[in-house]
């Protein structure tokens, strides 16, 4: 069983490099990534501070991107076309297609920041050391302390929203599955904005409230802002409970995955 899962998870990661989308997306992250210089030419000493920024959420939508039209791909199309009925049919289960589906397109997501997170760090490292004033190797560590944190907790965001993608692809079409997940990533980022709008009132409204904060997944605490007020805890700290949350949701998606794949008739 494990060689399957891992011969499955190496076939999907090859299978989406394949694809022109894998390029279309990579390069135009890796456009924007550079073409975030011409926003900051007017931000007077807070450039380097918004190229990271702007940076690191361009790399966090485009993996969202490619996670949710991967997952369709790899998927849904081959449900469509019967493929599976293949890998069906040579004792392999469903929970185990699912998994290496899962997990190569977690390899993809994870290629995809490795890559654009070193352009960015390239792209940002001299223009920290000409602004700081500070010699090439400080100044690396210091685009390196800034970067690779806000970088590992988005990359834990589409994590989640990976396992997402594959339980909706399962049963939405490509562009429905993106806008589903695309609501989702919104609104995951935007729960304690809700919560907060309505403390202690009557009525339906908090029942909603608390039915989207309880189902829907909290990425607002992934984010770089607020990750540094979890508790008081350390950094090392708030890094394995924003990582366990992630294994948890993400373990509690893909089980309510496997009964809908359990369930549907693959022709």
């Amino acid at each position: 069983m494990n060689r399957c899962l891992f011969v499955l998870a190496g076939n999907t990661a090859r299978e989406i490099i394949r694809q022109s989308i894998f390029y279309f997306i990579l390069g135009g992250g890796a456009g924007l990534i550079l073409f975030s210089f011409a926003f900051t030419l007017f931000a007077f000493g807070e450039e380097t501070r918004m190229i990271k920024e702007m940076g690191v959420s361009t790399i966090t939508v485009c993996a969202l991107c490619l996670a949710s039209l991967s997952a369709t791909s790899t998927i849904s199309k081959e449900i469509e076309k019967g493929t599976l009925l293949t890998l069906l049919s040579k004792n392999v289960s469903k929970k185990t297609i699912l998994f290496g589906k899962f997990l190569g397109i977690v390899i993809i997501v994870s290629l995809t920041f490795a890559i654009l997170g070193v352009l960015l760090t390239v792209s940002a490292w001299p223009r920290e050391a000409i602004g700081n004033h500070t010699r090439l190797p400080g100044a690396l560590f210091d685009v390196l302390h800034s970067i690779v944190s806000p970088l590992f907790f988005s990359f834990l965001q589409i994590v989640m929203m990976c396992a997402i993608a594959i339980g909706g692809s399962l049963c939405l079409p490509m562009i429905s599955n993106l806008s589903c997940c695309m609501f989702i990533f919104i609104i995951g980022n935007l729960l304690n904005f809700f919560q907060c709008l309505f403390p202690g009132k009557e009525g339906w409204v908090p029942w909603l409230v608390a039915f989207f904060y309880t189902l829907f997944p909290n990425l607002e605490v992934f984010n770089a802002v607020s990750v540094g007020n979890i508790f008081g805890m350390s950094l090392l700290g708030r890094t394995a409970l924003l990582a366990a949350y992630a294994v948890a949701y993400v373990a509690f998606v893909l089980t309510v995955a496997f009964e809908i794949f359990d369930n549907k008739e693959c022709r």
